[in-house]
């Protein structure tokens, strides 16, 4: 009886009571969801969402560590290749800029599907609560989902703008100046402590160019490294952001917005109240067995 509860009024204020009533309870509930808050005491969003940005922390650093490996070909091979009269220890600033460009183009394509992923299993979500919160109203359920498929695609389109346009922006290659001469004179310090057997050059050749130049080449990895890591945390922590504030915030927001628009029109009103007839009668069955049994508690307590 609780799950197809009372049914909607007979009286036409008392309905649009009602409507106003169980829409406010939804967009409150989707709310709370949104926020990291508990629904029913079991489902919390934001602990699927952790996992999900941790995976993309992995992505980066995952990324990092085969780019540390890639380094030592593509620096000797440009140091073989293009170093001209500069002696070594000079690094080539266009070459490092291109070796970071190249690098962080490669992540955008996994940021943007891990997007996606978390945009499908936001609406999921949204979906299964407009299902729950509506039982029994199938156009509010209808009314609801349209709004939530819409609105979803809405703010994943923008998310996924303003993640390119951090992509971009990134292959610009900046940060502060004091930063990087810390992450670098750290890196330095952690290099300088590290045994020759660790080091990423043990795995080329005493002839490579590497061993012949390894201070200008251990040098440039160093700085490309160093900036890596910068450019990466900021990635790490930006795909969150964009999520928790267009998929999470935004959209909440605007479907607050557009349920509670909906019942501007009064001719709605009574469409969006149409119940389902296996719920109504489900509800009369369930009376009658409530009403029987409590007059077979009444005649027990007599004896």
């Amino acid at each position: 009886m609780e799950r197809c509860g009372e049914g909607p009024p007979a009286g036409s204020a008392e309905r649009i009571s009602f409507l106003i009533d169980k829409v406010t309870a939804f967009t409150h509930n989707t709310i709370s969801l949104t926020s990291g808050e508990e629904i029913n005491h079991e489902r919390n969003l934001y602990s699927t969402l952790r996992k999900e940005f941790g995976l993309w922390k992995k992505t980066i650093e995952d990324s990092g560590i085969t780019f540390s490996w890639k380094l030592g070909q593509e620096v000797a091979h440009y140091d073989r290749m293009y170093r001209g009269r500069e002696l070594p220890g000079f690094i080539n600033y266009k070459m490092f800029e291109r070796v970071i460009k190249e690098q962080i183009k490669l992540l955008e394509e996994p940021a943007i599907t891990k997007l996606q992923q978390v945009s499908e299993m936001i609406k999921k979500e949204m979906l299964k609560l407009a299902q729950e919160s509506f039982e029994g109203f199938p156009n509010l359920i209808k009314t609801a989902k349209i709004k939530i498929e819409d609105i979803c695609e809405d703010k994943e389109a923008a998310a996924e703008a303003m993640l390119r346009t951090q992509i971009q922006m990134e292959m610009i290659v900046y940060t502060q100046d004091g930063r990087y001469g810390k992450k670098l004179g750290k890196r330095k310090r952690t290099e300088a402590n590290d045994a020759p057997s660790q080091s990423v050059f043990s795995t080329f050749s005493p002839n490579s160019s590497i061993s012949s130049n390894s201070t200008t080449l251990k040098e440039m990895m160093t700085h490309l490294k160093s900036y890596y890591n910068i450019a990466g945390q900021r990635l790490a922590d930006y795909l969150p952001m964009v999520i928790r504030y267009q998929l999470l915030q935004e959209s909440s927001v605007e479907l607050q917005r557009q349920m509670l628009q909906s019942l501007q029109n009064k001719e709605e009103v009574e469409d969006l109240l149409k119940e389902d007839c296996t719920m109504g009668e489900t509800r009369t069955r369930l009376q009658q067995r409530h009403h029987r049994l409590h007059q077979a508690r009444s005649l027990l307590s007599k004896f």
